[in-house]
């Protein structure tokens, strides 16, 4: 038997009990973390950051906490019924240990339950995979031994009770504890995570210092593209336009954090002669730690607006951050700025080294343009570089908005080296960047325009714009626009009055800028029966299906990441 008296506790550790609740525990640890898995998803696009993290948690849209609340109470519900019906059975097979071997049952009823929650979640698709990073199975080792050890804690310390007040009931429900732990899992995940930030901080150190390191020893030319939107756009026109001339290294997809700048350095070698990194920022000095790495000779702007206000605060943190960029330069550094943006322009004069702007007009910038034809096939425009003989160009690219970003890339593939007729045959290299305005090849005799990536106040004026060149019936898929601060539901609200304007249907995403959306859209003179409403994408597009008929044109604005849904 146990022993009853609190100066033998530790006697309790020699018992079978506790080296079955040890291996209990971890099976429940490495059970929650499949349950936990959407949460690891959040935290790691949260950037790992916990006051992001719990920002999504608390929000009254976010359902997980919730069926986590409703697991445990079920598992505890089944336990407790189950561990009183079996107390009678196992108490006349086993005598004086009944108590002891009834409480399993309930056990593994709450595990059956847990694995049924398990399976339920794995057939809920992510919009952006969970990567298996090291950092990833770092956290989730911590996580699942910390859940353990406060499963076996308190599993342990219900059963001491037990048996020092010598009440059959907490006997039976000695496991009971175990029952309590899915609602916890958020709260240790953010546990974890805090245990793990200091390894983890000496890890980004180490990374980024040994990429620093290898930049400082390379005589790659180093460009850094930045801001509010469009910088993958630009980066990937300016990466065909440079590899007609030179080997180039770039940061892949949207590695604009320290740590993915850092990652992507480690494939840099001798036979480089151009390193490309795209900047990112949500605060103020973002921008500023990513210079310090890179250390760029050239920065590029590609425009500022309200986009992640919601971080920034205000406009003008949102200049200053971008323009560290160009307080980084060396004394020979050249800055490039999009002459299509206002807040680009102002950072411009503010500049005071070797400077250009480059857009669709001006006489006096660096790259313009001239005779501009869009049509639903793409663009035809003549290239002004200034000094040179103007290039008639064609691109597959859709919008004029795709033209500046080309005038952008142009300036600074020029100013790096290359002449009009190698940016020419660069220019015919150029295609559609993946979900930002590509035309989708389907077989239903309809056109697909994807603008998923992500959507800004002037993405969808761009959109728009590509909107009205095609004929047919449109319909627009949206969940509108996020991280806009308390500039979001004017924004939001002016965007369905724009949609209004240009489509004929509009399926309007989740709930998060759902009623605004209408409203706007409403007020922007569409008819109610006109306006659909679906809680996700999946749902949006079954009623996408039901509507659509041959010759439709169909654009996908915007797909909120998983810490919106």
């Amino acid at each position: 038997m146990f022993p009853v008296g609190l100066e033998n506790f530790s006697s309790l550790f020699t018992t079978e009990y506790v080296w079955v609740s040890v291996a209990a525990s971890l099976c429940n640890g490495l059970l929650l973390y499949f349950a936990s898995l959407k949460f690891f998803l959040v935290m790691q696009q949260c950037d790992y950051r916990n006051g992001r993290f719990f920002k999504w948690l608390k929000h009254r849209q976010t359902p997980y906490l919730s069926r986590l609340m409703l697991l445990s109470l079920l598992g505890l519900l089944f336990f407790c019924v189950l561990n009183m019906c079996f107390a009678p059975v196992f108490g006349y097979f086993f005598n004086e240990n009944g108590n002891e071997a009834v409480s399993y049952v309930g056990l593994f009823s709450y595990m059956l339950f847990t694995l049924i929650y398990v399976n339920t979640e794995s057939s809920v698709n992510a919009k952006v995979p969970l990567r298996k990073t090291k950092r990833l199975v770092r956290l989730a080792i911590v996580f699942i031994l910390l859940t353990a050890f406060i499963t076996w804690g308190l599993a342990l310390l219900l059963n001491y009770l037990a048996y020092v007040i010598g009440d059959k009931v907490i006997g039976i429900l000695r496991f009971a504890p175990v029952c309590i732990m899915p609602v916890l899992t958020p709260y240790i995940l953010f546990l974890s995570n805090c245990i793990n930030k200091p390894f983890e901080s000496i890890v980004k150190y180490y990374y980024i210092n040994k990429a620093k390191q290898k930049l400082d020893s390379s005589d790659v030319l180093r460009i850094g593209i930045t801001g509010s939107y469009g910088k993958t756009t630009v980066k990937e026109i300016l990466k065909t336009l440079l590899s007609v001339k030179y080997r180039i290294l770039s940061t892949p997809a949207s590695y604009n954090t320290p740590y993915g700048i850092a990652l992507t350095v480690k494939n840099l070698d001798d036979t480089h002669d151009v390193f490309i990194a795209e900047m990112g920022a949500r605060t103020k000095g973002d921008v500023k730690e990513l210079v310090n790495i890179v250390k760029p000779t050239f920065g590029v702007l590609t425009g500022v607006n309200n986009q992640h206000l919601e971080t920034f605060g205000s406009i003008e943190n949102t200049k200053n951050t971008k323009y560290e960029l160009f307080e980084g330069l060396p004394e020979n550094g050249k800055g490039f700025f999009t002459a299509d943006n206002d807040f680009s322009v102002e950072l411009y004069k503010r500049f005071g080294g070797e400077k250009y702007l480059c857009g669709l007009n001006g006489e006096e910038d660096l790259v313009t343009v001239s005779d501009m034809v869009t049509s639903s096939k793409g663009t035809s425009f003549t290239l002004n570089i200034k000094g040179e003989e103007p290039l008639n160009c064609v691109t597959s690219l859709l919008g004029k908005h795709s033209i500046s970003n080309i005038c952008l890339a142009v300036g600074v593939a020029y100013k790096a080296g290359l002449t009009p007729e190698e940016i020419y045959t660069g220019l015919n290299r150029v295609t559609s960047v993946g979900h930002r305005l590509e035309l989708v090849p389907n077989n239903k005799n309809v056109v697909i325009i994807d603008d998923s990536y992500n959507a800004s106040v002037d993405g969808t004026k761009a959109a728009m714009e590509v909107l009205d060149v095609f004929d047919g019936r449109k319909i627009v898929v949206t969940p509108g626009l996020v991280e806009l601060g308390k500039e979001e539901n004017v924004a939001n609200f002016n965007f369905g009055k724009e949609l209004a304007r240009h489509a004929d249907i509009v399926i309007v995403i989740g709930n998060h800028n759902g009623e605004i959306i209408v409203n706007g859209l409403i007020d922007g003179g569409m008819d109610k029966k006109n306006i659909r409403f679906a809680k996700n994408l999946k749902k949006g597009n079954e009623t996408l299906n039901e509507l659509l008929k041959e010759g439709d044109v169909v654009l996908f604005e915007n797909d909120l990441p998983d810490n919106y849904n």
